[in-house]
């Protein structure tokens, strides 16, 4: 089912482009054909234990799966107002996000870990898959794998997604969107508002639809509300741990969680941090996302993750 992404950090611009323009349209195919069972829906003769776990959070998500809540959020907008969504508009991401925002969240520690633990456990085989998070989604071809990776990470971020995504700004709007806002512009600009653009997993390349990628500036870590909203999940993530094989397939083999440091010269920030390599599997950002695009070719637990 195409609901759109998990929204990792600050690039919740994978969502609003992605989704409101693409997912939509796969979305409503899905309201009417949706599978009936976990074979159907993983293309399959026989699922296999993982594939039987993902399906079971498939059919009920649940409170801690922050992501997939805000992704309905977003899709009940469009929804509702009858429009066809448009390619860098974020007024369907505003709303859902404000709506999102003022229901109550009750996912407890407790909970979310007995079931990222759960997943991380029954799907050690699909996390042992090595992916290029700076490539292209569509070349990843063991899509269970990939789907296993985002279901890990839609609950294991459950908790400091919702502070992410809610948190609010000096200026008392939503940081997520305040943040979105810029990015999406510096993306429109660079993209030539090209429709089909997609942000990386690793969070640093945009990809244009002719394969094209844009390298993502790095200053944009040191914009306040990134940084307000990146906190929570490294907090998190050192607080909480994962099986370290697992973190080394995410985040990398030599991943620091800690924020980057800035200086600001005559209002411009600078990330004082080494240069990272851009290929292989050794150095990841510590933050990957997994913003799922609206594409036929993925598997359709990929796009819900």
């Amino acid at each position: 089912m195409k609901f759109q992404g998990l929204l990792f950090v600050a690039l919740f611009a994978v969502l609003a482009v992605q989704v409101q323009a693409q997912g939509y349209e796969e979305y409503k195919e899905y309201e009417h054909e949706f599978p009936d069972t976990c074979e159907e829906l993983f293309k399959t003769n026989d699922c296999n234990q993982c594939e039987k776990l993902m399906w079971k959070h498939f059919q009920n998500p649940g409170e801690c799966a922050t992501a997939i809540n805000l992704g309905k959020e977003i899709f009940e907008a469009i929804k509702d107002s009858g429009e066809t969504p448009k390619p860098y508009d974020l007024k369907f991401f505003k709303k859902g996000l404000t709506s999102y925002c003022h229901k109550d969240f009750h996912c407890s520690q407790n909970q979310a870990e007995e079931i990222y633990k759960e997943v991380q456990y029954v799907c050690a085989k699909e996390l042992s898959v090595e992916f290029d998070w700076s490539a292209h989604p569509k070349t990843y071809t063991d899509l269970t794998a990939y789907s296993a990776y985002g279901t890990l990470l839609v609950y294991y971020t459950g908790i400091p997604s919702r502070h992410a995504l809610c948190a609010k700004s000096k200026r008392g709007g939503f940081c997520s969107y305040e943040f979105t806002k810029k990015f999406v512009a510096w993306m429109k600009e660079e993209t030539d508002a090209d429709p089909m653009a997609i942000v990386t997993h690793d969070q640093k390349f945009v990809i244009k639809g002719d394969g094209t990628k844009i390298r993502i500036p790095k200053y944009f870590q040191c914009d306040p509300c990134w940084k307000k909203m990146a906190k929570f999940y490294y907090e998190y993530i050192k607080e909480h741990r994962l099986k370290k094989s697992v973190e080394e397939n995410i985040w990398g083999t030599d991943y620091e969680h800690e924020l980057p440091q800035c200086h600001y010269n005559r209002g411009l920030a600078e990330v004082l941090k080494r240069e990272e390599s851009e290929s292989g599997l050794n150095k990841r950002s510590p933050m990957p996302s997994f913003g799922v695009l609206g594409s036929r070719d993925l598997h359709p637990l990929s796009g819900l993750l």
